[in-house]
C-alpha cells in the first residue's frame, strides 16, 4: 500500500485493495473488515485518499472443493461485504465471481456463479469481476437449483444431504451448452416471452404471423406489453438484473418499430400544438416515451 498509495493520489486513481495482510488471505468475515479498515484508515489518514478511490475485494475462494475448510468461504465472504460496507463508509466493493463454484460443470458453475452474485447484491456488493454473458437472471433458473445453490452457499448440510453432492448430482446429465428443450408455444404465448427472455431471433416472422391475426396496436398492448409488465414484476424482485431487462427493452424497441409501419394513420385532423415526453437516453423508460 505504501508503494500504491502516493501514486494513486498523484494520478487520481482509484485503488482495489484485497483483504490480504501479513498473515495471508483473509478466510473469515472478522478479518476480512479488519484488513479492510486498516487500509481505509491508512489510505485516509496518511496518504489523503477518499473513501471512493477504495475498491475493497473481500476474495471469493471456492465453495466446491468439498473440503471441510473451504465451507464455510461464500458465507464468509457474503458477511465480509456487507460488514465492509458499515467499516469503511464511502467506500466500494468488487468480487471476482467465478472462483465461488472452481471445478464444477459449466452448467452448474453458471447456476451457482449467479445465485451467489444476487445474495452478494444483496449484502451491499458494488462491482464484480465476471463474464456476463454466463449469468442468468434468478427466474431462469430452476427452483430446486437455484435451493441447492443457496443451501451450498450458506453450508445449510444436514444429515444425509450435502447440497454440493446434490447440486452435482442435478447437473450429471447437462452440458455446457444444453438447455431444456423448450415446450411449443402458441403465437400469443410466444410474443412475450420473446420480450422477457430477450429474444430476437425469428422475431420478425412471429410478428408478421401475428399480423395475419390482429391489428399492430392490438399486438402491442395485448402481447408486447404484457411481456414487459412481467419484465417489471420480475427486476422489482429481484430476480432479474438490469442488464437482462435492457436486453429486454431492446427487443421490445425492435418489435415496435418493425410494427409502427402497419399501425394506422390518423386522417383529417388538426395539429393542436407538440407535446415534447422525455427521459434519459437508452434507458428502459424510452420503450414508453417510443411508443
Amino acid at each position: 500500500p505504501r508503494e500504491i498509495f502516493p501514486l494513486a493520489r498523484r494520478y487520481n486513481a482509484a485503488v482495489v485493495a484485497l483483504t490480504i495482510d501479513e498473515e495471508g488471505m483473509a478466510r473469515s468475515a472478522e478479518r476480512k473488515v479488519e484488513i479492510a479498515r486498516r487500509i481505509y484508515d491508512l489510505a485516509l489518514d496518511e496518504y489523503g485518499l477518499q473513501p471512493e478511490d477504495l475498491l475493497f475485494d473481500p476474495l471469493t475462494l471456492p465453495i466446491s472443493t468439498g473440503l471441510e475448510d473451504d465451507r464455510a468461504n461464500a458465507a464468509q465472504t457474503i458477511e465480509g461485504l456487507r460488514r465492509i460496507k458499515e467499516a469503511c463508509p464511502g467506500s466500494y466493493t468488487l468480487l471476482g465471481l467465478s472462483n465461488v463454484s472452481f471445478g464444477l460443470k459449466p452448467a452448474a458453475r453458471a447456476a451457482l456463479n449467479s445465485v451467489f452474485l444476487h445474495e452478494c447484491r444483496a449484502a451491499g456488493l458494488d462491482s464484480a469481476i465476471v463474464h456476463a454473458g454466463r449469468i442468468q437472471p434468478l427466474y431462469r433458473i430452476d427452483e430446486a437449483v437455484r435451493e441447492t445453490c443457496l443451501d451450498l452457499i450458506y453450508d445449510r448440510r444436514r444429515e444425509g444431504y450435502d447440497p454440493l453432492t446434490a447440486l452435482v448430482s442435478l447437473f450429471e446429465t447437462v452440458s455446457t451448452e444444453a438447455a431444456a428443450e423448450r415446450p411449443v408455444l402458441s403465437l400469443e404465448e410466444d410474443l412475450p416471452r420473446r420480450i422477457i427472455e430477450g429474444d430476437r431471433q425469428g422475431l420478425e416472422a412471429q410478428l408478421d404471423l401475428a399480423l395475419e391475426s390482429y391489428g399492430a396496436l392490438d399486438i402491442i398492448n395485448d402481447y408486447l406489453l404484457e411481456g414487459m409488465k412481467t419484465v417489471g414484476e420480475l427486476f422489482g424482485s429481484g430476480q432479474m438484473q438490469l442488464p437482462f431487462v435492457l436486453q429486454s427493452a431492446e427487443v421490445m424497441k425492435t418489435a415496435v418499430a418493425y410494427l409502427e409501419p402497419h399501425m394506422p394513420k390518423a386522417e383529417g385532423g388538426r395539429s393542436r400544438g407538440t407535446m415534447v415526453l422525455a427521459t434519459v437516453k437508452g434507458d428502459v423508460h424510452d420503450i414508453g416515451k417510443n411508443l
